[in-house]
């Protein structure tokens, strides 16, 4: 009898297996009695080979998963996950140009205390080809500049775009076009929100100095990737590119303000990385003098795409952490934001020599 039905059973498994094959299929789903589902994938030369001690030992190691109405398949491959990096690792991996001397770079940013740009980014593989040598080198070439324009990108924008750019010209790694970015932690107003309230003003301070400017966007419902935005600016010929962005820590301690510049290494646009340091360091400066804020420096980053496709002159400014309820209230001050303009048209200025 029990021979019998193990033929029977034999029968039936290689019954299925024909089926699943004739559909082109390699993956066996067993209910079994709990609340979960067994997947186990067979080999197609189980299935062509009728290698019975193999199917049993197969059906006999399932894979086991949680029910939980999706089916999940097993990774067969060595394919790795791909790369992520939040913001406060890639400060943690900066150096650091402190507010006095903008020409040594110190390591070690407190990664605790800071978030780049306001939130996460995610770097992934690309697995298009990376551009050829010769559109690298023409896309990382300084443009030739005029220190009477300025142009203005107020960070993020409504809706934040997941889709994939890379991070420079010829890059193979690459991150969302576009981060949704912070929200204030007191007052629940979003970064996109602070970021062009402040361009705005700063924008008007700018023309009433003479400049001209050029805003990367003027509302919130927009989408303009970070590589984009840096396109406006090289497009424009801009003397200094100004982008601006509220800062986020897990930390509701952290406070202050901080630029971030590319460092004269990085592979994509090191023909600006000085003048970039510097323009950064004068903005801070301008910006700290005009409001009184905690001087946090100036940090060295190659892994922000808005710089890495630049070729003018680039800063991220760190206005403010919106994670700190009094700095992020102070931010949201017309008067301080005022103050805000003033002291990074302050630090234009110096950067010029005006």
């Amino acid at each position: 009898m029990k021979r019998v039905l193990k033929l029977v059973f034999c029968i039936a498994v290689l019954t299925v297996l024909l089926a699943v094959n004739a559909f082109g299929a390699e993956l066996f789903i067993i209910p079994s009695a709990g609340a979960e589902t067994v997947l186990r994938e067979i080999p197609t030369s189980f299935v062509y080979n009728a290698d019975w001690q193999s199917i049993l030992e197969t059906l006999s190691n399932p894979v086991t998963v949680p029910d939980t109405g999706e089916v999940v398949m097993e990774n067969t491959d060595n394919t790795e996950a791909a790369e992520t990096t939040d913001a406060a690792e890639e400060t943690a991996e900066a150096a650091e140009l402190t507010g006095e001397d903008a020409g040594t770079a110190e390591a070690g940013a407190d990664a605790a205390d800071t978030a780049v740009a306001g939130g996460t980014e995610e770097t992934t593989e690309n697995t298009e080809p990376a551009a050829s040598q010769t559109e690298a080198e023409t896309a990382t070439t300084p443009v030739a500049t005029n220190n009477r324009v300025v142009c203005i990108d107020a960070g993020h924008q409504s809706k934040g775009n997941n889709a994939q750019e890379p991070i420079g010209p010829g890059a193979t790694q690459t991150k969302a076009k576009v981060a949704g970015g912070t929200r204030g932690v007191a007052t629940g107003v979003p970064e996109y929100q602070l970021t062009l309230d402040v361009a705005m003003k700063l924008q008007s301070e700018l023309q009433s100095r003479g400049y001209t400017v050029i805003m990367c966007r003027t509302s919130h419902d927009v989408n303009i990737s970070n590589a984009e935005r840096a396109e406006i600016a090289n497009n424009a010929g801009a003397g200094a590119f100004l982008r601006l962005h509220g800062n986020g820590a897990g930390s509701g301690e952290a406070s202050g303000a901080e630029t971030l510049a590319p460092s004269s290494s990085n592979p994509y646009c090191s023909g600006i990385a000085a003048q970039s340091q510097a323009l950064s360091k004068t903005v801070l400066d301008g910006l700290c003098a005009a409001t009184g804020a905690k001087n946090r420096g100036v940090k060295i980053t190659d892994n922000m795409s808005g710089i890495n496709w630049s070729r003018v002159p680039v800063t991220i400014v760190e206005m403010g952490y919106m994670t700190n309820a009094a700095e992020d209230a102070q931010m949201q001050d017309p008067s301080y934001q005022a103050k805000l303009a003033k002291g990074m048209a302050d630090g234009v200025d110096a950067f010029f020599g005006l």
